[in-house]
C-alpha cells in the first residue's frame, strides 16, 4: 500500500491547508494511488497555457517521474484533454476497465483541466466523484466555494454517472479485472464530444480560465 493512498478520500472539511511539500507532492502521490489500484482516474497537467509564466507543473521532478512509471505499467491508459481555446493540456490517467474509463472520457470530452477549478457546482460535484474522493468531503468543497449543491442538483449529478458506465466503481482495481472497456460507437463517441455527454440545460465547465 502506497503512502499516498491514505488520503484517497480527497481533503475533509476543516483539513489544513497544504503545505508546500504537500503540494509539490500531490500529482506524484496520485499517480502513485492509481498505480496501486486505489484510485481509477486521475488528471496531470502537461501544460499551463492561462500563465506560463509560473512554469509548467508536469516538470516536478516527482511528478514526471511517476507519469512515465505508470503508463508503462498494465492495465492503464490515457487520453487528452484540451482546455476550450487550446489554453490547456490535460494528461487523464485512467484503469482501462470500466467505470473508469467511461468516466475518463467523458471527463476529456468538456476539457476538463487538472489545474483549473470548474466553473459550477454541478461540474465541481462532478468531477470529485469521478475522481473517486468521498462525497462528504466533495460536498464540503463545492459548499465552501459559495454556492453550495441542493438534493436536486446531487440527485443530477448521480443520474449522469449512472449513465456513464452501467459498471460499478470497485477499488482496488486489477490488471486482472475482466470488465475492461469496450470501444464506442463513432457516433456516441461524436455526441459526447459536442455536448460534454449532458443535455443542453447543463451549465457550462468554465475551464479555461485561471484556477
Amino acid at each position: 500500500m502506497c503512502h499516498f493512498c491514505s488520503r484517497r478520500d480527497g481533503t475533509a472539511p476543516g483539513d489544513p491547508i497544504k503545505t508546500a511539500v504537500q503540494q509539490a507532492v500531490f500529482t506524484a502521490g496520485e499517480l502513485a494511488a492509481l498505480l496501486a489500484g486505489q484510485r481509477g482516474v486521475t488528471m496531470v497537467q502537461l501544460w499551463n497555457g492561462w500563465d506560463p509564466t509560473k512554469g509548467q507543473p508536469i516538470y516536478n521532478p516527482l511528478a514526471i517521474t511517476m507519469l512515465e512509471k505508470v503508463l508503462t505499467a498494465p492495465g492503464i491508459s490515457c487520453c487528452s484533454s484540451v482546455a476550450p481555446g487550446g489554453v490547456g493540456l490535460t494528461g487523464i490517467v485512467y484503469a482501462d476497465r470500466e467505470p473508469f474509463a467511461s468516466w475518463a472520457l467523458h471527463l476529456a470530452s468538456f476539457g476538463c483541466q487538472a489545474n483549473v477549478v470548474a466553473g459550477s457546482s454541478y461540474y465541481k460535484l462532478l468531477i470529485g466523484q469521478l475522481l473517486g474522493y468521498k462525497l462528504e468531503n466533495v460536498l464540503g468543497y463545492v459548499a465552501a466555494s459559495g454556492e453550495p449543491a441542493s438534493p436536486a442538483l446531487q440527485q443530477q449529478v448521480a443520474r449522469d454517472i449512472k449513465n456513464l458506465s452501467k459498471v460499478k466503481p470497485k477499488l482496488p482495481w486489477s490488471a486482472d479485472d475482466k470488465n475492461v472497456r469496450k470501444a464506442r460507437t463513432a457516433n456516441k463517441a461524436v455526441t459526447e464530444k459536442r455536448t460534454g455527454g449532458f443535455s443542453s440545460n447543463k451549465p457550462a465547465a468554465g475551464f479555461g480560465a485561471k484556477a
